[in-house]
C-alpha cells in the first residue's frame, strides 16, 4: 500500500469540544503536530503528508512552520470552518495516484507504529480501518438540580486516530455528506464498511494543558517500530 497521504488535521473533530486540541504546545521541545507529522516521516507507505489547518492559523502556520515544513516535503492546506471542511479541501489536493487516505488528528502524537501497521493491513480487506480501545466507565444521570444522582455504566468502544479509508470511499463518502460528522459516520452512512484494530493507552488526544504536560512521556514509551527486511547482528545489538 505505496499510494498512501496522511491528512493531519489541526482543526477539533466534530465531537471534540471546540478548542480543546492543543497542537501549538511543546513536547520535549517539539510541538505536538510537529510530533504527529514525524510519524509519518520513514513509512514506505506514506506518498503524500498535508498539514490541514484552519483559515485563521494558516498565516501562523506559514510564518514560523512554512520553511520547516517545506523541507520535510509537508503541503499546507488551509479551509474551514471546521475538521470537515478542512478535510474536504485536503482532499481536493491529493495526487494522481494516491488510493489511500490516513486522517490523523494533530493532537494526537503518541501512535504507535504498530497501530499504523495493523490499519494498513486491516483496510487492503475493507476499504476502511480505526482503532478502537474498550471503554467502561461510570456516568450519573439527574433530572433537576439538587436532585439524588443516577449511576449508570457506559459500555462500548472508543475509536481512536488515525483511521485509513481507501480514496474512493472516502471521497464519495464526503460527497454524500448533508452535516458536519466524522468520517467513521459518513462512510459508514455512504455503505462502506470499517474494520477495527486494537488501539493503544497511549494513542490520547492532547486535549487540555494538564494532557499537554504528559504529551512526551506517552511518545517516550510508545514502543519501537520493527524493523523489515534482513536485520544484521549489529542492527539487532542496536535494538
Amino acid at each position: 500500500m505505496a499510494d498512501t497521504a496522511v491528512l493531519i488535521v489541526m482543526a477539533d473533530p466534530p465531537w471534540a469540544i471546540a478548542g480543546s486540541g492543543r497542537p501549538y504546545h511543546k513536547a520535549d521541545n517539539r510541538e505536538i503536530f510537529l510530533r504527529t507529522i514525524e510519524l509519518y516521516a520513514n513509512r514506505e507507505e506514506i506518498e503524500q503528508r498535508i498539514l490541514c489547518v484552519l483559515p485563521d492559523e494558516l498565516s501562523r502556520v506559514s510564518s514560523r512552520y512554512g520553511p520547516n515544513l517545506g523541507f520535510q516535503g509537508v503541503l499546507v492546506s488551509a479551509a474551514g470552518p471546521d475538521w470537515c471542511g478542512t478535510v474536504a479541501r485536503a482532499l481536493e489536493k491529493l495526487e494522481p495516484g494516491i488510493k489511500w487516505v490516513m486522517i490523523h488528528d494533530a493532537s494526537c502524537p503518541a501512535t504507535p507504529h504498530s497501530i499504523l501497521d495493523a490499519l494498513v493491513e486491516a483496510a487492503a480487506e475493507t476499504g476502511a480501518a480505526c482503532p478502537v480501545i474498550p471503554r467502561q466507565e461510570l456516568t450519573a444521570r439527574t433530572n433537576k438540580p439538587g436532585k439524588p444522582l443516577q449511576p449508570s455504566v457506559g459500555q462500548g468502544f472508543l475509536i481512536q486516530s488515525p483511521c485509513l479509508f481507501s480514496r474512493e470511499l472516502l471521497v464519495r463518502a464526503y460527497a454524500a455528506r448533508r452535516t458536519a460528522a466524522d468520517e467513521c459516520t459518513l462512510v459508514e452512512a455512504a455503505g462502506g464498511t470499517i474494520q477495527a484494530v486494537e488501539g493503544s493507552p497511549l494513542n490520547l488526544r492532547i486535549d487540555s494543558d494538564a494532557m499537554a504536560r504528559f504529551a512526551g512521556d506517552l511518545i517516550r514509551h510508545l514502543p519501537k517500530p520493527k524493523l523489515k527486511g534482513p536485520v544484521s547482528p549489529f542492527d539487532e545489538a542496536q535494538w
